[in-house]
C-alpha cells in the first residue's frame, strides 16, 4: 500500500492540516493517510498532553474514510523521534511505501531531526508548498545531498496557524477561528478546557473543599517550603507552587480511577505501582493536574510524577517537591527533621540522600516493597557523591 504520514503535534489540529492531507492523497493517489500525533517532542516544549491531542485528532479525522490514525508515538516513553516509528511502522508492514506530508518550514528543517539520513533513505517527502520560491531551491540542496525523493503537492495554501488558533482560544474569542477548526474539535476543546490553566487562588479553593483538613495543610506545607527552596536555588517560583499544591491532587481516588485516568493518559504501570495507592498517586495527580487543572508544563507534571520515587537525573524542581514533601513543618515523623529543614537551604543534595536513604529504609522496615526507582535514584546520587 502506498501511505501518506501526518505526523506532527497537532497542538491543536486544525483545518490546514485536513487540507494538505487531503491534497497529498489525492496528488500521490495514496491509499491512505495515518496521522501520527507527537508524544514528547524533544523539539517542542509547552504543547497540550498526548492524550488531548491523540484525541482531538481522532474527532477531526473521523469522517474521512481513507484517514487513519496511530497512537505509536503518544505510547512510545521519552521523546519522539520519527526515525524510531519509521523503523516501527516499517517492521509491521515490510512492504508498505511510505510518503511523508510536510509543510515548507519543515523542509528548512528536518536535515536537523534525527538521523535524517535515514527519513530520506526510506521515505518519499510530499511538500505543501507555500509558493516560495528557495523552497524549491532547498528540496534540490536535498535531494542532492541526502539522495533524497521530495515532490511538492498541488494544492492551495490555507494561512492557518496553531499558534494563532490558540491564542483565540485562550481569550475565548471562538468566532474568529470558527472556519479554521473542525467543529468536533472545537467543541472538544471547550468541554474539556484544554488550553485553560485554574490560577493558583482557584486551585488553593478546590483542594481545600476536596482534601481532608490534614492534607491540605499538609500541602500548603509542602507549598511554603517549595517556594521557600525556589527563591533559594533560582527555580521558577509559580511552577514550585503549582508542583506542590498538586503533589497529592489524586491522593484519595480509588484504585479503579487511578488506573482509569492513568490508561486515558497512556501511562505504563509498573506490577507495584498498578497495586499501590501510595505510588500510583503520583502518575495519577499529574494526569489530574492536566484534566481538572489544566496544568500543561512538563516540568511541572514531571515534579508531580516522581514526588513518590524520586528519578536519576532529576532537574532543581523535582529534588524540591520530592525534599518539601518529606520535612515541611507539619511532618513530625523522624527526629532529623529539623536539621533537614536547616540544612536543606545550603546542600540541597545531601538531604536528598539522606530523604531517599531514610524512605528506603521505612518501607522495609515495616515489610513493604520499595518500587525499584528510588533505590536507583539514591545509588544514583549516592555515586555522584
Amino acid at each position: 500500500m502506498k501511505i501518506g504520514i501526518m505526523g506532527g503535534t497537532f497542538n491543536p489540529i486544525h483545518n490546514g492540516h485536513i487540507h494538505i492531507a487531503k491534497a497529498a492523497f489525492d496528488d500521490a493517489k495514496l491509499d491512505k493517510v495515518l496521522f501520527l500525533p507527537t508524544g514528547v517532542s524533544y523539539m517542542k516544549q509547552g504543547v497540550v498532553p498526548s492524550f488531548h491531542r491523540f484525541n482531538m485528532t481522532k474527532l477531526a479525522i473521523e469522517d474521512y474514510e481513507y484517514f487513519d490514525i496511530s497512537d505509536i508515538e503518544v505510547k512510545r516513553p521519552g521523546f519522539t523521534y520519527t526515525k524510531d516509528t519509521i523503523e516501527e511502522l516499517k517492521a509491521i508492514n515490510p512492504e508498505d511505501e511510505l510518503y511523508y506530508i510536510i509543510g515548507t518550514d519543515t523542509l528548512y528543517m528536518i536535515e536537523k531531526w534525527y538521523e535524517p539520513q535515514y527519513l530520506f533513505s526510506n521515505l518519499i517527502f510530499l511538500v505543501a508548498d507555500r509558493g516560495d520560491e528557495n523552497s524549491k531551491l532547498k528540496a534540490k540542496e536535498l535531494s542532492e545531498r541526502f539522495n533524497a525523493s521530495i515532490s511538492f503537492l498541488n494544492c492551495d495554501f490555507l494561512d492557518i496557524s496553531s499558534t494563532y488558533v490558540r491564542e483565540k482560544i485562550v481569550n475565548k474569542e471562538y468566532d474568529a477561528i470558527a472556519s479554521m477548526v473542525p467543529e468536533k474539535v472545537l467543541d472538544y476543546i471547550k468541554t474539556n478546557r484544554i488550553y485553560d490553566e485554574l490560577s493558583i487562588p482557584e486551585i488553593i479553593r478546590i483542594l481545600k473543599e476536596e482534601l481532608p483538613e490534614k492534607r491540605f495543610y499538609h500541602t500548603i506545607g509542602v507549598r511554603d517550603m517549595a517556594v521557600s527552596l525556589a527563591k533559594k536555588y533560582g527555580v521558577d517560583i509559580n511552577k514550585a507552587e503549582i508542583a506542590a499544591l498538586l503533589h497529592d491532587c489524586a491522593k484519595y481516588m480509588s484504585l479503579d480511577n487511578m488506573h482509569a485516568i492513568c490508561n486515558r493518559y497512556f501511562f505504563n504501570l509498573t506490577s507495584l505501582e498498578a497495586v499501590n495507592e501510595g505510588l500510583l498517586h503520583s502518575k495519577a495527580g499529574a494526569c489530574l493536574a492536566v484534566e481538572k487543572y489544566g496544568i500543561k508544563d512538563q516540568e511541572i507534571l514531571d515534579a508531580i510524577i516522581y514526588h513518590t520515587t524520586g528519578r536519576p537525573g532529576m532537574n532543581t524542581l523535582e529534588k524540591i517537591i520530592y525534599i518539601s514533601d518529606f520535612i515541611e513543618i507539619n511532618r513530625k515523623h523522624s527526629p532529623k527533621l529539623p536539621e533537614y529543614r536547616k540544612r536543606v537551604f545550603y546542600d540541597l543534595d545531601s538531604v536528598l540522600i539522606d530523604v531517599l536513604y531514610d524512605c528506603i529504609y521505612h518501607v522495609k522496615s515495616v515489610g513493604h516493597d520499595i518500587d525499584s526507582k528510588t533505590e536507583e535514584t539514591f545509588k544514583y546520587y549516592t555515586n555522584k557523591k
